[in-house]
């Protein structure tokens, strides 16, 4: 009697092929980016330059450059320590309640930018503020300190905001990049004879070296494209020390100076295409030696 050979399953030849896959989604990409990017190099060229050359022509142009430089260094790297220091801390056996904590985190992210940045105005107003009279209670300072006013702080204040913002985000993604970390990895370490210290630097960091730099480019290009924060806070002042890039193309819009809004557009495309870049470059270089 012969055994029976069971059938093996013929693979199907008529199923879609993977560029009819990938098409909706290149497509939704060329309407989302590749036009309207376009577009702008079309309106920059068509103009032969003479947005770019107004954008920099502005009196203040170099100090709207530097401002854009603070504000984006302060959030990233202020969101990244805050973030870091609420996920290890969320990693904590002895932390109780992790769950409700986690939740309570995640608040600044949820809730509309609009509504956060009008009461981080109310909170950080000179005369009617609750920060300032926090701080005037405690004896920390002797007068109102002008956070939306002063064109020494505003720009910290209002990157503090933004901090405040992001940081939930950065919380959330470390986090998941810690619970994929083995255990046997910190136990080898310790038996090594590590502190708790070289168990970060020499076990977390390099495993979430990914994590990490998705995270850097996530906040760089929010950074360079916030603009509701300011807008409501302080609307770019006073006198220009809280303009950023998105504020400078705003504030064309409204003019309606077609030629700068698209010149200062295609800068912070420029600009967050060299983060992009730099992230690729990165990512490429960590997969090669993970291989």
């Amino acid at each position: 009697m012969t055994a029976l050979t069971p059938a093996v399953p013929r693979r199907r030849t008529g199923g879609p092929h993977p560029v009819a896959l990938m098409l909706p989604a290149a497509l939704l990409t060329a309407v989302l980016m590749v036009i309207p990017i376009g577009s702008t190099l079309v309106r920059v060229v068509a103009d032969r330059g003479a947005g770019l050359a107004r954008m920099l022509d502005i009196p203040n142009f170099g100090t709207i450059m530097l401002n854009t430089l603070v504000w984006t260094l302060a959030s990233v790297v202020g969101a990244l320590l805050i973030g870091y220091a609420g996920a290890v801390l969320f990693q904590s056996k002895s932390l109780r309640l992790t769950g409700l904590w986690r939740s309570l985190v995640m608040v600044p992210w949820i809730i509309p930018g609009v509504v956060g940045a009008t009461v981080w105005r109310w909170t950080l107003s000179t005369d009617y503020g609750v920060l300032n009279q926090a701080l005037l209670d405690l004896g920390v300072i002797a007068e109102p300190v002008r956070w939306l006013s002063d064109p020494d702080v505003v720009l910290i204040a209002v990157a503090l905001v933004q901090v405040w913002v992001t940081a939930p985000f950065v919380v959330l993604m470390v986090s998941a990049a810690l619970a994929g970390i083995p255990e046997e990895r910190y136990e080898a370490a310790r038996l090594d004879g590590a502190g708790s210290w070289q168990v970060f630097w020499y076990v977390v960091l390099p495993a979430i070296r990914t994590t990490t730099g998705i995270v850097v480019l996530t906040l760089a290009i929010w950074a360079l494209n916030s603009f509701t924060i300011i807008w409501v806070m302080t609307s770019g002042g006073p006198a220009g020390s809280s303009t950023i890039l998105p504020i400078l193309l705003y504030q064309a819009f409204q003019n309606g100076d077609q030629s700068l809004v698209a010149a200062v557009a295609l800068l912070q495309v420029a600009i967050g295409g060299v983060f992009a870049f730099f992230f690729a470059r990165t990512m490429r270089t960590d997969l090669e030696d993970q291989s």
